[in-house]
C-alpha cells in the first residue's frame, strides 16, 4: 500500500476520531497535541481504528502518546508495518 493512500485512510480515522480537527486544514507534519489537541486516549483510538482498518498490530509501547509527534509519525509506522 502506497503511503498516499495510508494517509488518506488514516485521516478518515482522524476525522471520525477527532471531530474537532478540520481535515481540509490539517497538517499532517505538525506537533499533534499542540495544534490538534490529541491526547493519549485519542491516540489510542486512532490506533485501535487503525489496527482494523489496515489489519495491523501496535505493540503496548507504541501506545505512548510521546512516541509520535506528528500524524507523519504515525502514518510511517503503519507504512513500517504493512511491509
Amino acid at each position: 500500500m502506497e503511503k498516499k493512500e495510508i494517509k488518506e485512510k488514516l485521516l478518515e480515522i482522524i476525522e471520525e476520531e477527532l471531530p474537532t480537527v478540520e481535515i481540509d486544514k490539517l497538517d499532517t507534519h505538525a506537533a499533534f497535541a499542540d495544534e490538534y489537541g490529541v491526547d493519549s486516549v485519542s491516540l489510542i483510538k486512532m490506533i485501535v481504528d487503525a489496527e482494523q482498518t489496515f489489519d495491523i498490530k501496535f505493540d503496548d509501547r507504541e501506545l505512548a502518546l510521546n512516541k509520535y509527534a506528528s500524524f507523519d509519525d504515525v502514518i510511517d509506522t503503519i507504512e513500517e508495518k504493512l511491509q
